[in-house]
């Protein structure tokens, strides 16, 4: 009986932790999930209150900058197409504008925003 005892402890210790492996793969896809709604919160409450000398045009791309005086600007123009002078503090993200009139997050500058959860 011990070798039976034996298989059958280690073949349920063997599932359990298959289990076990599974929720923590769901748990780290939720934590990411959830950091990544929380940036696009960041990101869309900052393009909400920035200058914008345009209308925003649904399934077009947008990019997102912090301007020297702290306020921010949503332009059409990419980060890379500045050219030499670059007339902002920092980019902050390329967005994308969704039908339901929010903002996907396609890029974000992780390394110059803090978020907090």
């Amino acid at each position: 009986m011990g070798k039976v005892k034996g298989k059958a402890q280690m073949a349920m210790r063997q599932q359990t932790q298959d289990s076990l492996h599974k929720i923590y793969r769901q748990i780290e896809l939720l934590g990411k999930q959830a950091q990544e709604i929380n940036n696009r919160i960041e990101i869309s409450e900052r393009i909400y209150d920035a200058q914008m000398s345009f209308e925003p045009i649904i399934n077009h791309t947008y990019y997102l900058y912090e301007r020297p005086d702290g306020g921010d600007v949503l332009s059409m123009v990419g980060q890379n197409e500045w050219g030499r002078k670059f007339p902002f503090t920092r980019f902050l993200a390329k967005v994308y504008l969704l039908a339901d009139h929010t903002w996907k997050v396609e890029f974000m500058n992780e390394e110059e925003i803090d978020v907090e959860l």
